[in-house]
């Protein structure tokens, strides 16, 4: 009993000594223990820095701020089109894909009249309802309309009278105006009487009979019209080949064709081809009936 009492004391001796060579401030360490601690280390498991990746699309930094992609396309929305923006990825920024007037290419939903910035402006013809720079009243009526009646300008027109504009009229003779059409009174001096003068080509108003094609000085030219002999406007030798003449077959080079009837009846813009044309008179589909001299030197003088 006595040496159990002496072994516990020696042992309690030894403890505390360990503690006292340890310095007043730690802690005991026992191993094991969920209270265990490391003089001088830190009192949590997480880290203090570093980089903690997510789903694999940005970091996320130490200080808890989300980083970027690059995929170049960040900045979309932003109403600049930069980087690798462009329409089809970034229409906000960019614009559409789609024709726009004022790109710079006349696509086939434009034309002269919906978008003159792309596809340039539209040839000027008298009777288009354009009063272009370079016409006028005098020119061309039908876009510009009659010109003004003024006094003084050498035509008695039909609102003007010798009692309101002699210099143009002349002074009115003696009896004027007593409803009877006298001698020496005329349509020009005395319309109160004689009545008004029949329409004369070249008194600046288009009237009465005249029209574009009988009297142009007062009614402006005619629009351009397919089948007046004159290839102008709009007209072209395949909308028009009887004011611009037929359009030239397209030639061939091949090593078995020499002769415009070796083409396949038909032929676009070749009229030798066409029924009724010289390769196929009777319009049968058959060349044999054809004119093959005329096909060869035809094709020798436009392809050769």
């Amino acid at each position: 009993m006595g040496g159990r009492v002496g072994a516990a004391l020696s042992l309690a001796l030894v403890l505390a000594g360990s503690a006292c060579a340890g310095g007043g401030d730690d802690q005991l360490s026992l191993s094991g223990g969920v209270g265990s601690n490391v003089s001088g280390g830190p009192t949590t498991d997480e880290p203090t820095g570093g980089t903690e990746t997510g789903d694999g699309t940005g970091t996320e930094t130490s200080d808890g701020t989300a980083g970027s992609s690059s995929d170049g396309l960040e900045s979309c929305g932003n109403g600049i089109c930069d980087n690798v923006e462009y329409c089809a990825v970034c229409p906000a920024d960019c614009g559409s894909c789609d024709p726009q007037c004022g790109d710079g290419q006349c696509a086939p939903s434009e034309d002269c009249t919906s978008c003159a910035m792309d596809c340039g402006a539209c040839p000027v013809f008298c009777g288009d309802g354009q009063c272009a720079p370079l016409e006028t009243c005098e020119t061309c009526t039908a876009d510009c309309g009659a010109c003004p009646v003024m006094c003084g300008d050498g035509i008695c027109a039909d609102v003007e009278s010798c009692n309101g504009c002699a210099p143009d009229c002349g002074d009115c003779p003696a009896n004027c105006g007593n409803n009877a059409c006298e001698p020496g009174e005329t349509c020009v001096n005395c319309k109160e009487d004689c009545g008004a003068c029949p329409p004369i080509c070249g008194d600046a108003k288009c009237q009465g009979d005249e029209n574009c094609s009988n009297c142009s000085n007062d009614c402006g030219s005619c629009a351009p019209q397919c089948g007046d002999n004159q290839c102008n406007g709009n007209e072209s030798c395949g909308s028009c080949p009887g004011d611009c003449g037929e359009c030239p077959c397209p030639c061939v080079y091949s090593p078995n064709i020499d002769n415009f009837c070796h083409y396949a009846p038909n032929t676009p813009d070749c009229a030798m081809t066409q029924p009724g044309g010289y390769c196929d008179p009777n319009g049968d589909g058959s060349y044999q009936d054809g004119d093959w001299n005329q096909g060869y030197f035809d094709y020798h003088d436009k392809c050769l």
